[in-house]
């Protein structure tokens, strides 16, 4: 079978909430799982430069010990009739966000040379939004051996099969944010089926792209290696 190094890489938190990037308005969904575009967001902020599908290939697992809904203010504004801005009359909003409760991601990637940036980030690590906080755990360099079958643990796989629990959600894989003055552009969408994160168990799966961890204690245990759409990019 085939091995290849990687980078394990764990991260935890008190909260995490991924955003569905196709829902603008309303109470605020999160994701079950992180997109991929949210993952290489994170490993661009650690490294202070944009990360790209075709700098590493990622493969992860997300937990979390619970989840439920929290009230939030907002900032609401209105345009007076010189056009500018102020406060809105009636005060401030309040909304509904759905919350990840203890989150901890098992991150593996395929370019060691990541390395020194988590053992040194440039910028905080988030899961999600800005004040959900995520700290490095650990920094391991293991290998990873390609397997035919195994037992997976929650993560978002591509092409949702029958047999797996979670949703099934449409995603960017990547976000390009690289043209000034213009708003994030995702691109290359895919179908996706999220795991749900507060299951503690794993699921017998066959299919390519499977890796055993080195450093996991599990033989049967494997991580889903994503394979992008935009590796090019």
């Amino acid at each position: 079978m085939n091995t290849i190094p990687a980078l394990h890489v764990q991260l935890e938190g008190l909260t995490a909430s991924f955003r569905h990037p196709l829902t603008i308005s309303g109470g605020q969904i999160s994701t079950p799982q992180p997109a991929y575009s949210n993952l290489l967001g994170m490993i661009s902020a650690c490294a202070g430069y944009v990360i790209k599908p075709k700098d590493t290939k990622i493969g992860f697992e997300f937990h979390c010990n619970s989840f439920d809904h929290e009230l939030e203010r907002s900032v609401r504004l209105v345009a007076d009739e010189k056009g500018n801005l102020k406060p809105h009359p009636k005060g401030q909003g309040i909304y509904t966000r759905q919350v990840y409760w203890k989150p901890r991601l098992d991150l593996y990637l395929t370019n060691t040379c990541f390395k020194n940036i988590f053992e040194n980030p440039i910028s905080t690590p988030c899961f999600g939004r800005s004040q959900d906080i995520a700290w490095i755990t650990f920094v391991k360099e293991i290998e990873i051996e390609q397997k035919k079958s195994g037992r997976i643990r929650p993560t978002l796989l591509p092409d949702p099969k029958a047999g797996f629990p979670g949703l099934v959600l449409r995603l960017p894989e990547y976000i390009d944010n690289s043209k000034k003055g213009y708003t994030r552009k995702p691109t290359a969408f895919g179908m996706y089926q999220a795991m749900p994160p507060t299951v503690n168990q794993s699921y017998p799966i066959e299919r390519d792209h499977l890796y055993h961890p080195s450093d996991s204690v599990d033989p049967d245990h494997v991580i889903y290696l994503y394979q992008w759409l935009l590796e090019n990019e």
